[in-house]
């Protein structure tokens, strides 16, 4: 029906408005499944996963259409479009475009295609400037034929040779009439050498039968002179740049820049001021002659060498100077007008994303190896069904971004964290050495299918669903930055915590910035997920943890001061980043934390600390590089820090409960009061023998100039009439801690404790901080455990006391150095101190990524991982140990009471070991193709880093999926919703490639290094697996009839 806002919806049988497909009137009609308006006029895919095209009145289209400037055809009885086939004598190709003014390989038969769409016949055509002939049925001629009373002889591609061919024969060199095939010359060497030893992978390098103008190639021969040619050995290689080049311009322009850095010879008139003229504009034949002359020069230098290691070195620099040869043709944003540094230190949107591609036609390649019938980008927190993105998170990140939604790779998953959990038991280290649970990385940006399935596996694994007991022991909390995540874990009954950022926004903006920058003090009762105003519920806020900084936000401080040292660098984060630039930065970071007014580092980071510490309904997280100096070994050094954030710490086990009440006292001061254990609000007199004793008031201040003055908090009258110390407070030079020289104040009748308090400014505290807690004697636990709580059914996390009492902390920094020492290595410290973390009152050890790095990575860690399994050997640890060490360490955390939850790295994979020729579109982070300046490409064939996986990955990847189908049937039953399929637990990824993977960041590679013929095919070597095509290689180094037709007769 047409609706009052002149737009056409469609209504079902039970009164709702259709989406997506759906029949009416004997047709069909799309529905856009968020406004619920027809959709005219476009091609879009239907709720069961096909595509389909809807015309100008809406209806379903089938047969012949325009759209977007080509032509389709879509099946009458399917509806869908047809590809790769014959209709009305017409030819539809891989992508469903009819082809028009251009040639295509059908049937490994070539054929042109006219301006009207139909095949010639009988007649010559000049195509990229070849020539061929069609004949009856429209395909190219091949081989020797004779038309219109002439001889002709066609090469394997259809290309018209000349009037003679060669081969190699018996080691010499033949030259044959190709219309008589009589033997007209021999000849014993000369540049036919040039020819490859061999057309095949022993003689010519290839990725998937591709040729690469940065590979390398075997020659028959080589000569310093042109005269005497010397055959190669296996050992004998040579740049197929020395012989084949993308276009005159680049041949001219290594012909200078070769001649510029050394390989100069008058003999052969190679001097800088005779090729200084040389361009696109020379003519072909004095280019190639330059080049064949440098060639011997080149020869020359390899002998006097005895070494291709100069060589190499000299054609990878030139290539630098090709754009599209070099990373510059990847269209990288750093390099785009205007650019600014982001401090992230990645670029979001500097992405490839893998496109499939099945041609026949040779001038599209085919990289169908590494076609997906997934890759279902971006359905990531609420748009897991692709049907609400309202608040959904960007796929690409950085690195190799492993494709989520594949059932294979959610299958890797299960084996991958299954073999974590179970870590030192499967490598027959200690057996009590394994992880306990996650800390889910990037959880925004992966498809929110792997989300749902970890939480399956934990409790398939430890029954944590409605038990408060196995949930607190095996605790998963994801990292994310938007809030509609919240919203979607509480749809799923909280298999994971969520992560509160906003605490985090609002501490920096409110206590962190400059005082003449800061947000109302008023925005720490409200502004973040928990409104704690009058918090006093059980079971009610969304289970979550919240932090004052981490190691994501530490790298942001330091790569902007690295930033502001080096003003107009606009690839400071790229290739222009140097280890003493961040050195450089850390001085300064350490020598501004110290400091009273700092630029960079956050002011009154123990207040912080003091209200995350101590807040109702959610799991606080301490980070290392607050208690640690962060570029010294391993907890050698504490920062200045430490005893403040230490004393919270143990204080927290002690004396936090309750409920809580924030209050705004004035503009410039807020008081957080926990009421201790069983004491809900301030009316409660409490249920608990610790009620009295145990709780805490927190007053922050933001205003350095505030006046002194007398503030009254309500403690309650649990605690009327009671002493109170302070733990914490502000003084002109800085803070007193427990047990330094506290002041002791008295409630009244009513509980009212009255507190002097005044703005302080110093490297400490930049307004004001003191914390109150109760006067006891001798020691007193206030936590409560997940015995004391209620289940819920069907629920995993609860937010309630017993959650609140876990405390996590994370032990690492992005730029602790590597060890000096065995000793030093992080696990034998933590190790070494598992008593202490535990007297700090920590309860879940976040652990580093313990993955093996990728070894040119920034920071060495494992969100830069190469081997998912391997987790550091003794002849090769990480910076963190060797595996067997990380194994004694979790088990000593586990004997000294503590839980510990690995680092979880599901989005990408860095650094693969292995090319591999995809097909790429240049794309933002969203996989949309992406302009950059006003350029762009789409469809490129592309050799990626995208094989690999290590070692590790080759043992144990898939290893334990039958011991898991047997045991948890239901987690290879369950259908994922974005795609509808249940993981497979049938194939073993033994090594990663591009099949599994969305895409990639900018590897810096090049995305024009793919050989192209004269005809715009792609280069091709048909050998071993590779048979998409026939061996199709540049005339330079494989075509005898070329050198045959040069030869002197």
């Amino acid at each position: 029906m047409k609706a009052n806002d002149g737009n056409w919806y469609l209504f079902t049988a039970d009164g709702t408005a259709a989406s997506k497909v759906a029949p009416w009137s004997g047709t069909y009609y799309y529905f856009d499944p968020v406004t619920h308006l027809r959709v005219d006029n476009d091609y879009v895919q239907s709720q069961w996963g096909n595509w389909y095209m809807f015309g100008n009145d809406g209806r379903i289209v089938t047969g012949p259409v325009t759209w977007y400037g080509s032509n389709y055809y879509f099946d009458p009885t399917t509806y869908l479009k047809v590809t790769n086939r014959w209709i009305n004598d017409k030819y539809y190709g891989s992508d469903g475009r009819q082809a028009v003014s251009q040639s295509e390989k059908i049937n490994n038969k070539f054929y042109y295609f006219d301006e009207n769409g139909s095949i010639i016949r009988n007649q010559f055509k000049k195509i990229n400037g070849g020539t061929y002939y069609f004949g009856d049925d429209g395909a190219a001629l091949i081989g020797l034929h004779v038309i219109d009373g002439k001889n002709y002889n066609f090469a394997s591609d259809g290309q018209l040779l000349g009037k003679t061919y060669g081969k190699i024969e018996n080691g010499k060199f033949n030259i044959y009439d190709a219309t008589s095939n009589k033997l007209l010359k021999t000849l014993d060497s000369g540049d036919w050498e040039n020819l490859a030893d061999s057309f095949d992978s022993s003689s010519i390098n290839n990725i998937d039968g591709y040729l690469s103008y940065a590979d390398w190639y075997r020659p028959y021969g080589t000569s310093q002179d042109g005269k005497t040619w010397h055959k190669t050995t296996a050992s004998d290689w040579r740049p197929l740049l020395m012989y084949v080049y993308p276009s005159k311009d680049v041949e001219a322009k290594y012909i200078k820049y070769f001649v510029s850095n050394g390989y100069t010879s008058t003999d052969y008139g190679l001097t800088k001021d005779n090729v200084a003229n040389l361009s696109q504009d020379t003519d072909s034949a004095t280019l190639n002659k330059y080049a064949r002359n440098l060639r011997f020069v080149i020869e020359k230098s390899i002998a006097i060498n005895k070494s291709i290691g100069s060589l190499a070195k000299d054609i990878n620099k030139f290539m630098t100077t090709i754009p599209e040869l070099s990373a510059k043709s990847e269209l990288p944003v750093e390099y785009s007008h205007g650019y600014v540094p982001d401090r992230s230190g990645s670029i979001d949107n500097n992405q490839l994303v893998f496109v499939n591609n099945n041609s026949s036609n040779q001038t599209k390649g085919n990289t169908s190896y590494a076609d997906s019938n997934y890759r279902l980008m971006n359905q990531t927190i609420n748009n897991q069904t692709n049907n609400d993105s309202s608040d959904h998170s960007p796929e690409l990140l950085v690195g190799n971004d492993i494709d989520n939604s594949n059932p294979v790779v959610q299958a890797e998953n299960f084996n991958w964290e299954y073999f974590l959990l179970n870590y030192g038991k499967l490598m027959q280290y200690n057996a009590n050495g394994n992880f306990d649970g996650f800390r889910v990385d990037a959880a925004d940006n992966i498809d929110a299918d792997v989300l749902d399935q970890l939480g399956q596996l934990m409790n398939d694994l430890y029954h944590t669903k409605g038990n408060q007991v196995n949930a607190n022991s095996h605790l998963v909390y994801n990292e994310g930055y938007h809030s509609g995540a919240a919203r979607m874990l509480d749809g799923k009954n909280n298999p994971e915590l969520y992560m509160d950022a906003g605490y985090f926004f609002t501490l920096e903006n409110v206590l962190g910035r400059n005082a003449d920058k800061r947000d109302s003090i008023s925005n720490l009762v409200t502004n973040s997920l928990v409104n704690r105003a009058n918090d006093v519920t059980e079971n009610t806020a969304t289970p979550n943890w919240s932090f004052v900084t981490n190691h994501d936000q530490r790298k942001n401080v330091i790569n902007q001061i690295v930033i502001d040292n080096h003003p107009g660098v606009p690839d400071i984060m790229s290739g222009s980043y140097k280890p003493e630039y961040v050195q450089e930065a850390w001085d300064e970071f350490y020598a501004d934390q110290a400091k009273t007014d700092k630029q960079y580092a956050q002011h009154n980071l123990p207040a912080q600390y003091a209200l995350l510490l101590s807040n109702r309904d959610t799991v606080p997280q301490v980070y290392y590089g607050d208690l640690y100096n962060e570029t010294d070994q391993y907890m050698k050094t504490k920062s200045m820090y430490y005893d403040a954030i230490t004393t919270l710490m143990k204080a927290r086990r002690t004396f936090v409960n309750g409920g809580q009440t924030m209050t705004k006292l004035n503009n410039n001061l807020i008081a957080s009061v926990r009421y201790g254990k069983g004491v809900s609000d301030v009316s409660d007199k409490g249920t608990d023998s610790l009620s009295r004793t145990t709780g805490m008031a927190v007053i922050v201040g933001n205003n350095p100039t505030m006046s002194e003055q007398v503030v009254q908090i309500n403690m309650g009258v649990a605690h009327a009439n009671e002493q109170y110390r302070s733990l914490i407070n502000s003084t002109d030079n800085g803070l007193t801690y427990d047990g330094m020289g506290s002041a002791f104040l008295t409630t009244d009748s009513k509980g009212i404790l009255r507190v002097t308090v005044k703005g302080y400014s110093n490297p400490y505290v930049n307004g004001y901080l003191s914390v109150w807690v109760p006067v006891i004697s001798g020691a007193q636990n206030a936590q409560t455990n997940a015995q004391e709580v209620h289940n819920v059914l069907g629920k995993t996390f609860a937010s309630n006391a017993a959650l609140d009492a876990h405390m996590i902390y994370q032990d690492f920094s992005l730029f602790q150095p590597k060890p000096t020492t065995i000793n030093n290595h992080a696990y034998n410290v933590i190790k070494a101190n598992a008593s202490l973390f535990n007297q700090l009152g920590i309860t879940d050890f976040w652990m580093a990524p313990a993955y093996m790095p990728f070894n040119t990575s920034h920071y060495h860690e494992g969100y830069a991982m190469t081997d998912r399994y391997n987790l550091g050997t003794t002849d090769n640890p990480t910076k963190y140990g060797s595996g067997e060490e990380l194994a004694d360490a979790i088990a000593a955390l586990h004997q000294a009471g503590l839980k510990v939850q690995e680092d979880l790295v599901m989005n990408q994979m860095i650094g693969f070991s292995s090319q591999e020729a995809v097909t790429v579109t240049r794309a933002d982070s969203s996989g949309k193709q992406f302009n950059v300046d006003g350029q762009t490409f789409a469809n490129q064939i592309y050799f990626g880093y995208t094989r690999g996986g290590g070692q590790g990955q080759q043992d144990y990847g898939g290893k334990y999926l039958g011991e898991l189908n047997q045991k948890y049937p239901d987690l290879f039953t369950t259908k994922a919703a974005s795609s509808g399929v249940a993981p497979d637990p049938n194939t073993r990824i033994t090594e990663w490639s591009a099949k599994y993977e969305n895409g990639t960041s900018l590897q810096n590679i090049g995305v024009g290094l793919a050989i192209k013929m004269p005809n715009g095919y792609y280069a091709y070597l048909n050998n071993g697996s590779n048979k998409t095509f026939n061996t199709t290689l540049p005339d330079a180094i494989a075509s005898t009839d070329y050198y045959a037709n040069k030869a002197d007769l």
